[in-house]
């Protein structure tokens, strides 16, 4: 009686059927489910109801459905069922079959998609603050399909020049993986000599070579068993090594110098390069079918220089860093990011940006840096830009020639600084005047 209640209260339907096939107990949710009276299906024959139903086939096989869909006929709807045969004793005595609407399976897998889509996109947002530093949306393009190619493992090519931070997207790409508790290794394929690179990335046997250890070793590839391996700075890795390389990727499998048994590479692949690979394909320096294997989804990312935007966040995060590494307490105003922002090209990017930030913070003696620091000063050479000597190259009047000057002086301090207050004090105007002349000359400043 208490089996009968409590089947009678659950969403789901449920039937109960003797070894014979007659239905024995029928909930009110199948029947609500299939259209039909109570009285109408107890005592009857499965086949009677549903002529295909896999409960046949459990009753004559004792093995039981898990989530098996089909499509109920009589009253046009698509179900997910649970067959599964009762055993008293070791016996079979029947079998008890559980229904839900399909509908409902679908709406709960779309759900834990969304739900699962939001999680990995908090989980990136909970990423090292160092690691996830961008505001343009060159970069936010970059980090979305680094989500999303996370989620495989397809072979991914990371391009771009030398600091603009490809091994940064690399980790990205493995923290957000469902390969994140394994390990990320990464080799630079240029910093390596040639004669050493192999044994690195494959390891040997005992007595492989001369000078090999005793006990052998492990190469990279098996360090990174389960993991994800960065293989930096592909463009130079010799063409010896390119062919092995393709056949790894290619076979998941690869042998130790000196060694006669295959291992298994259960590993995640993911190339970075500063160089042209398809200029080196046509100098028959690169191999065109490992440029084909690394090169399932690429992402290029841009210079400094082409994402300017960044520059603030990751000024700010850099100098963070080195606060906490060297404990102190530095500040930077806005007007020297200004300055970071317009007047310079970066061109070692990202790195450089970081190592100018680090400069400054160990070396100036003020807390405050300011533009007119003098380290910031020798680094970009500001003192000669503050000390340039007007050029004059024709004769003009004299009053068109200082305003046509003064234009310029109130521009150029424009993007420099962010204010007309900051930029009156370093031109030696009134806040006032400087106010009144952008204006007059349509200058406008992003702090106002």
């Amino acid at each position: 009686m208490l089996t009968n209640s409590v089947l009678d209260s659950i969403h789901d339907g449920v039937i109960i059927v003797a070894l014979d096939s007659t239905i024995l107990y029928a909930n009110p949710a199948y029947t609500r489910s299939f259209g039909v009276q109570v009285e109408k299906v107890l005592g009857r024959k499965v086949s009677e109801i549903e002529p295909n139903s896999h409960i046949l086939d459990v009753l004559r096989t004792g093995k039981p459905v898990v989530d098996d869909h089909a499509h109920i006929v009589s009253v046009g709807i698509d179900i997910v069922a649970n067959i599964t045969p009762i055993f008293e004793q070791g016996i079979m005595t029947g079998v008890v079959a559980i229904f839900r609407d399909a509908t409902e399976v679908l709406a709960l897998k779309d759900l834990v998609t969304r739900y699962h889509s939001e999680l990995l996109e908090l989980r990136t947002r909970l990423l090292d603050v160092e690691d996830v530093v961008w505001d343009s949306p060159a970069m936010r393009r970059v980090s979305e399909l680094a989500q999303r190619v996370a989620m495989v493992d397809s072979t991914v090519l990371i391009s771009g020049e030398s600091g603009t931070g490809k091994e940064v997207v690399a980790k990205l790409i493995h923290r957000v993986s469902q390969r994140h508790e394994g390990p990320m290794v990464a080799i630079n394929c240029g910093a390596i000599p040639e004669n050493l690179l192999e044994s690195e990335l494959f390891g040997y046997e005992k007595g492989a070579f001369t000078g090999a250890g005793r006990e052998g070793k492990v190469g990279l590839l098996e360090v990174a068993d389960k993991g994800t391996i960065l293989l930096d700075e592909i463009g130079d890795l010799p063409l010896s090594l390119q062919v092995k390389m393709l056949r790894v990727i290619q076979e998941l499998r690869f042998m130790r110098i000196g060694g006669v048994k295959q291992v298994k590479a259960d590993i995640r692949f993911i190339a970075a390069t500063n160089r042209d690979l398809k200029a080196m394909i046509k100098l028959g320096t690169f191999r065109e079918d490992l440029f084909y294997r690394l090169n399932v989804v690429p992402i290029h990312i841009p210079p400094l220089r082409e994402r300017k935007r960044d520059i603030a966040g990751l000024v700010r995060t850099f100098l963070q860093k080195y606060n906490e590494k060297y404990h102190i307490e530095k500040k930077i105003l806005p007007e020297v990011i200004r300055y970071f922002e317009t007047s310079y090209d970066w061109p070692g990017n990202v790195r450089e940006l970081e190592n100018v930030v680090e400069r400054l913070v160990v070396s100036s003696p003020c807390d405050v840096i300011k533009l007119g620091d003098e380290v910031l000063s020798d680094y970009f050479d500001l003192q000669s830009d503050q000390e340039s000597r007007v050029l004059v190259s024709g004769l003009m009047d004299l009053k068109k020639a200082r305003e046509l000057l003064e234009q310029e002086l109130i521009h150029k301090a424009a993007q420099v600084y962010s204010s007309t207050r900051s930029s009156a004090e370093a031109l030696g105007m009134d806040h006032s005047t400087i106010a009144r002349k952008a204006k007059k000359y349509g200058i406008k400043f992003r702090g106002d």
